[in-house]
């Protein structure tokens, strides 16, 4: 019985706040919430590639927000991505441009090459004069390969949290059923 109830939480707390993909919910672009971010005029730009550091010969999604001010969507955007080596400047993959009604955007992508990459998102903004006549671009770099450690903040993240919040939860919950004799 206590293994089911720490299964359940543990899948809602992994399906819910780490955000991992699943057959609901994969075309939901979660870069609002956190990443790389740059600043042009009165919008930023998140970033999020997923997995944190894609490797080649695997599906990623490059995951984007452009957010206007108090963390807002913008609404009615086309975008396009262009994504290209960072050493060459080669161009390996356009995304031609296509509507958007919110501007949390995922293109998904499968690299070739274990190489480090700029990925250039350019959005026209319906509504602003000077972005809706000349694209917004925004560049990011990725780098893409097998990293031999990981990021103290994926670490933090999706290990450490997760095991501080769900060990103690499990402790709770299974005094509570033994108190409560339904075992």
């Amino acid at each position: 019985m206590i293994t089911i109830i720490c299964a359940v939480i543990l899948f809602v707390f992994a399906d819910n706040f780490l955000n991992l993909p699943s057959q609901l919910n994969k075309n939901i672009a979660y870069a609002h919430f956190f990443g790389k971010q740059k600043t042009i005029d009165n919008y930023r730009i998140v970033f999020q590639p997923s997995s944190s550091t894609p490797s080649a010969g695997e599906n990623a999604t490059l995951n984007f927000s452009i957010l206007v001010k108090d963390n807002l969507n913008v609404n009615n955007v086309y975008a396009a991505l262009i994504i290209k080596e960072k050493n060459t400047g080669k161009v390996v993959a356009q995304i031609p441009y296509k509507f958007y009604e919110f501007s949390d955007i995922t293109f998904p992508y499968k690299f070739q090459n274990n190489l480090d990459y700029t990925a250039n998102l350019e959005s026209r903004i319906s509504g602003d004069p000077k972005y809706e006549a000349k694209p917004l671009i925004a560049d990011f770099d990725i780098f893409v390969g097998n990293p031999l450690w990981i990021s103290f903040k994926e670490l933090m993240l999706y290990y450490v949290t997760p095991t501080v919040v769900i060990v103690p939860v499990g402790i709770v919950l299974y005094q509570y059923i033994k108190k409560k004799n339904l075992f």
